[in-house]
C-alpha cells in the first residue's frame, strides 16, 4: 500500500489525500475535484502519468545519464545539465502556464450561494498543469544552485496552485452540494503554494480569504447562520489585506480589480447572513434568497453591469426583511387601499414635464406633474428592460381630455392622463400585512430611477413638443391584487393603466411570502 500514497486523481490529476488512500475502501474521493474513483484506476493513471514524465525527461537528458542517476552526479555536472538541457524547455512551457495563471488571477473566483459562473475559464486543463508539475518534481535534483532552486520552487508551486484554481473553474459552473468544501480545499492549498514563492504574498492572502468565504457559505447553506459570520468577516479582512498589498506589486497587480470585486461579494455574504438571521432562517427565507440569487438577469446590454453588481443585494434583502416583519406583526409596509390578498410592490415615481400649447399670441408653456408606477420585479423581464414603456403606467398612452380646440386656444392643461392613479397612490399607508401574501421586490431604487429615465427618453422621441425633467423616485408602495390561477387582476384605479409587464406576469415567476 505504500506505493499508493502518491496516487493521483484520474479525472483532474491532483494528488489524492493520503489518509483516504490508506483506508480500507477500494474507492477514494478526490478532495480537489470531488470525483470518486477506484484506487486501482488511480494507480493505473499514476503509472501512465509517470511513464509520460520519464519519457519527457529521458528525451532531454544527455546520453549516458538518467534521472535516477542524477543524485550520484557531481553538482557542477548536474547544474550544467539543468541549464543546457532543461531550463530552455522549462522557460518555454512555464511562460505558457504563467500567462494562463495570470489570466485566471485577473478574474473573480468566488461565486455566491445558489449561483453559478460559466464565464470563469482557464487556458489549460488541470491534468495538463499537474503533469507539468510532476515533470518539475522529477528533475528537481538537478537544480543545485540557489538561483535554479528558487526558479524550480516558483515554477512548481505556482503551477500547482494554478492547477488547483483550474479545478475551481469547474466547480463554480454547477450548483451542487459540497462544492464549497472542495473550493476551500483548493484555495487553501493554492495559498500554501503561493506562500513559498517570493512576492506572491497578496495571492496567498487572497486565497486564504476566499477559502474562509467558502467555508462560511457551507455553514450558511447547512443552516449554521451564526457560524458563518466569523468566516465571512475573517475572509473579508484577508481580502482587504491582499488588496492593500497588491498595490505596487508587479507580480500580482493584475488581480487587483478582481480582489476588489471579491470584497464586495464578502460584503454581500455578510449582509445575506444578517438578513437571513434577522428573518428567522426558515426554509421559506432560504428558498427566497436562492431564487433572488439565481434569477437569470441580462448578461449583455445596458443593464448587464448594474444587475450583476452584488451591492444591489443588500437593498433587496432589506425590502424582504421589511415584508417578513410586516407579515409577522413586527413591522409595517406602505399598503394602498383595496381588498386584494396579494400585495405587489411598485415604485412610485413623480414625473414633471412641460409642453407648448396654443398658437400665435396665445402660445405658452404648461407645467404638469404626473404619478407613475413601476412594478418592482421589472428587472427579471427582458422586454421591460428593452422597452421601458412596458414597465410603467404609461400616462402618455392616454391623451389628455382637452381636445384639439383647447390646443389651439392655449387652454390645454395636459397631454397625458393618469386616470386618477394619484388617488390610489395617496391611499397608501403604513400597515401590517398579517394574513396577506406579499411579493418580494427584486429591484433597487437606483434601478427604478434608471428605468424611469429610459421611459422619459422613449416618450421624448415621439412627443416632440415635450420638455421632460428627470423623474423622481418617491418610494415603494404595495398594491393589493387578486389573482386567478397564475394571472394577476389589477385593483380599482389601475385597470386602464396596467403596465404590460403586469399583464403578462405569471405568479409562479414571483417570490411570494405566503
Amino acid at each position: 500500500m505504500e506505493d499508493m500514497q502518491a496516487l493521483r486523481c484520474k479525472y483532474c490529476g491532483a494528488p489524492l489525500d493520503e489518509a483516504a488512500v490508506k483506508g480500507d475502501s477500494p474507492y477514494v474521493t478526490c478532495s480537489s475535484c470531488g470525483t470518486t474513483q477506484q484506487k486501482i484506476d488511480a494507480q493505473a493513471y499514476l503509472n501512465q502519468l509517470m511513464g509520460q514524465v520519464r519519457s519527457w525527461v529521458n528525451q532531454a537528458m544527455p546520453g549516458g545519464f538518467s534521472a535516477a542517476q542524477s543524485q550520484n552526479v557531481d553538482s557542477v555536472a548536474r547544474h550544467n545539465i539543468f541549464m543546457t538541457s532543461f531550463k530552455p524547455r522549462i522557460d518555454m512551457e512555464y511562460t505558457s502556464y504563467k500567462f494562463g495563471m495570470n489570466s485566471l488571477l485577473s478574474q473573480v473566483m468566488m461565486v455566491m450561494p445558489f449561483a453559478v459562473n460559466t464565464s470563469l475559464k482557464a487556458n489549460h486543463t488541470s491534468t495538463q498543469t499537474f503533469e507539468f508539475g510532476a515533470k518539475m518534481n522529477e528533475i528537481s535534483p538537478l537544480a543545485v544552485s540557489d538561483e535554479t532552486s528558487r526558479l524550480m520552487t516558483e515554477v512548481s508551486k505556482t503551477t500547482d496552485a494554478y492547477a488547483l484554481l483550474i479545478n475551481n473553474c469547474e466547480l463554480v459552473r454547477e450548483d451542487k452540494p459540497g462544492r464549497y468544501v472542495l473550493m476551500a480545499n483548493n484555495f487553501t492549498t493554492a495559498a500554501q503554494d503561493f506562500s513559498k514563492v517570493k512576492e506572491y504574498e497578496p495571492a496567498q492572502l487572497r486565497f486564504e480569504g476566499l477559502a474562509l468565504l467558502c467555508m462560511g457559505c457551507e455553514k450558511l447553506l447547512n443552516g449554521d447562520v451564526a457560524g458563518s459570520f466569523g468566516h465571512f468577516n475573517a475572509g473579508k479582512s484577508k481580502l482587504q489585506e491582499a488588496a492593500a498589498k497588491t498595490m505596487g506589486n508587479i507580480k500580482v497587480a493584475i488581480m487587483g480589480q478582481a480582489v476588489n470585486q471579491e470584497i464586495k461579494q464578502a460584503d454581500a455574504l455578510i449582509e445575506m447572513a444578517n438578513y437571513v438571521n434577522s428573518m428567522g432562517g426558515s426554509k421559506e427565507v432560504f428558498d427566497a434568497v436562492r431564487r433572488i440569487l439565481t434569477y437569470s438577469y441580462p448578461a449583455t446590454g445596458n443593464w448587464a453591469f448594474m444587475l450583476s453588481n452584488h451591492d444591489r443585494l443588500g437593498e433587496i434583502f432589506t425590502y424582504m426583511t421589511e415584508a417578513i416583519k410586516a407579515k409577522s406583526g413586527g413591522g409595517t409596509i406602505p399598503i394602498a387601499a383595496g381588498p386584494g390578498d396579494l400585495l405587489v410592490p411598485f415604485w412610485h415615481i413623480n414625473l414633471k414635464y412641460s409642453f407648448q400649447t396654443g398658437s400665435l399670441w396665445k402660445k405658452h408653456s404648461v407645467e404638469v406633474s404626473e404619478p407613475l408606477l413601476v412594478p418592482a420585479d421589472f428587472v427579471i423581464d427582458s422586454d421591460s428592460l428593452n422597452n421601458p414603456r412596458h414597465a410603467v403606467t404609461d400616462v402618455f398612452s392616454i391623451k389628455g381630455s382637452n381636445g384639439l380646440f383647447a390646443g389651439l386656444t392655449g387652454n390645454e392643461s395636459s397631454i397625458s392622463n393618469s386616470l386618477g392613479l394619484g388617488n390610489l397612490i395617496e391611499s397608501a399607508a403604513n400597515n401590517g400585512a398579517a394574513g396577506r401574501q406579499i411579493v418580494v421586490p427584486l429591484s433597487t431604487r437606483k434601478e427604478a430611477e434608471r428605468l424611469a429615465e429610459n421611459y422619459v427618453q422613449a416618450v421624448a422621441r415621439v412627443e416632440d413638443k415635450l420638455k421632460l425633467s428627470n423623474p423622481e423616485v418617491m418610494g415603494m408602495i404595495y398594491l393589493p391584487f387578486s389573482y386567478s390561477g397564475n394571472v394577476l387582476k389589477a385593483p380599482a384605479g389601475l385597470e386602464r393603466l396596467v403596465p404590460e409587464r403586469v399583464r403578462r406576469t405569471n405568479t409562479q415567476q414571483l417570490i411570494i411570502l405566503r
